[in-house]
């Protein structure tokens, strides 16, 4: 037995130690802990939190992208504007409130972000979109099944999450869910977490975790790709980047265009159940990119007040 084999049984045996670990540390919690409100499973409106996208695919919830909030043209200049009575962007472009409810965040790079809006809004309507509706012709059950493969990836991300953020319920049941889908799911082929021991999955990610400790979004920011974030959920992507397995894939086993492939392939995966989405979004904002900041501070909003009281 020569040395590499026996480092590969080294770490083999790490491994299993650290999954025996987790089990022993979240089992019990999965018994004595209060069951949280379950996310139900549809992987039309599944999300990784740090899948590369474009505006909508996941910025908000589908009650706020079916009715954004309205925005008006307010006299003084383009760069100033309102939503409803929340927020009001001057001319310097920072978020100024005069209405103490609702949420608020800081859009000091407003132009910027604006132009990386029209960049990515174009990039949906010219790239996604239209490689989206060909690859919706391959039969929805093939494309679930890919769904189910690209959420089992990210079972340890929110497994983590959930734990970071005390919710120990919930990161026993993703844990036990990860197990039965890698297991007897096949690598998450199926989803036999919910169809054989009905747990569903408990959505947490990085941005939610520091905001569930005090840590504000910082200014607004929109990413090309990602879409809508801030500093904070910016932070919060490298995070759960960090925590996804095929981070750890060596560059041998897995080249970069490979990695770029894949990613690549989630991303019209998931797009292909949410085509006109975007659509019906943008046709009801007078102002797209302020009812697409509005929808993305009160959608994190309601995430991290969820990781406060379960």
């Amino acid at each position: 037995m020569n040395i590499s084999k026996i480092e590969t049984i080294k770490n083999n045996r790490s491994l299993k130690i650290i999954l025996l670990g987790f089990i022993l540390l979240l089992c019990p919690a999965y018994l004595l802990a209060d069951t949280p409100e379950a996310v139900p499973d549809n992987p039309a409106k599944s999300e990784s939190p740090a899948t590369p996208v474009v505006p909508l695919i996941h910025s908000a919830p589908d009650e706020v992208a079916q009715n954004p909030p309205a925005s008006t043209p307010v006299e003084g200049g383009p760069e100033r504007e309102t939503t409803e009575g929340r927020m009001i962007v001057g001319d310097s472009g920072i978020s100024e409130s005069y209405d103490d409810e609702g949420p608020q965040i800081q859009d000091p790079f407003a132009p910027t972000n604006k132009v990386m809006f029209n960049f990515n809004d174009k990039l949906y309507f010219r790239v996604l979109k239209p490689v989206a509706q060909g690859y919706s012709r391959l039969p929805e059950d093939l494309r679930v099944i890919f769904s189910n493969i690209y959420d089992n990836l990210w079972a340890p991300s929110r497994i983590l999450n959930n734990l970071m953020q005390l919710r120990l319920k919930a990161a026993g049941n993703e844990l036990i869910r990860f197990a039965a889908n890698t297991f007897i799911g096949v690598g998450g082929i199926g989803d036999a977490g919910k169809d054989v021991f009905g747990i569903h999955k408990q959505e947490a990610d990085f941005g939610q975790t520091l905001g569930r400790y005090g840590l504000d979004h910082g200014f607004y920011l929109v990413l090309p790709l990602f879409g809508p974030s801030s500093l904070r959920d910016g932070v919060g992507l490298v995070g759960d980047r960090f925590m996804h397995p095929l981070t750890y894939v060596s560059s041998s086993d897995l080249t970069f265009w490979q990695a770029a492939g894949i990613s690549a392939h989630e991303v019209v995966n998931d797009a292909s159940f949410k085509i006109g989405d975007y659509e019906s979004f943008k046709d009801a904002a007078i102002d797209p990119y302020v009812s697409m900041r509005d929808a993305f501070v009160q959608n994190r909003k309601k995430k991290v007040d969820e990781s406060k009281h379960q």
